[in-house]
């Protein structure tokens, strides 16, 4: 029995179709959700002065977890090869124990034209390496507690702040 508990939810999600919601489950190891549509990959440690940090490689839209988004259609990666496609490009190696910490759920009762995923749910998992996996891209280390204010509004952050409170 899975025992993921519901911490946020969005009603009228704006990237989503109309009369939609998102969703944001968290666990301390739960069952990776399908139909997924994107993976992230939580990569945790312990500063010097003993606040815990995360990884966020640098993008366009500003600092973000590592991702790979899985495709649409019938070219959707599965979950297990996206997660190793995810490891080779942001450690430089595949077939680290992960564990899904979280998921965000697009909950879709109608998709219009313009939504492109699987409904009524599509998910958003994160998944952690064990703690002081070393990465091999360029990015930084965050303190949980600095990023408030500039990641808080990630679809990811609860999962995020949870896992490391």
């Amino acid at each position: 029995m899975s025992t993921a508990r519901r911490i946020v939810r969005t009603e009228n999600a704006p990237w989503l179709p109309g009369g939609s919601c998102a969703e944001v489950w968290v666990e301390d190891d739960c069952r990776p959700p399908e139909p997924s549509i994107i993976v992230r990959l939580l990569l945790t440690s312990t500063d010097p002065d003993a606040r815990r940090t995360f990884f966020c490689v640098l993008t366009p839209k500003g600092p973000d977890l590592p991702t790979l988004f899985l495709g649409r259609g019938p070219e959707r990666m599965s979950l297990d090869a996206g997660l190793a496609e995810l490891q080779r490009r942001t450690l430089g190696r595949e077939g680290l124990q992960l564990r899904c910490v979280g998921y965000v759920r697009n909950v879709v009762p109608s998709p219009d034209a313009s939504y492109p995923h699987p409904a009524p749910y599509a998910h958003v998992p994160v998944f952690v390496a064990p703690e002081g996996t070393t990465p091999a891209v360029e990015g930084r280390w965050v303190a949980l507690e600095h990023a408030r204010g500039e990641l808080d509004s990630r679809h990811w952050w609860p999962i995020v702040a949870e896992h490391l409170s």
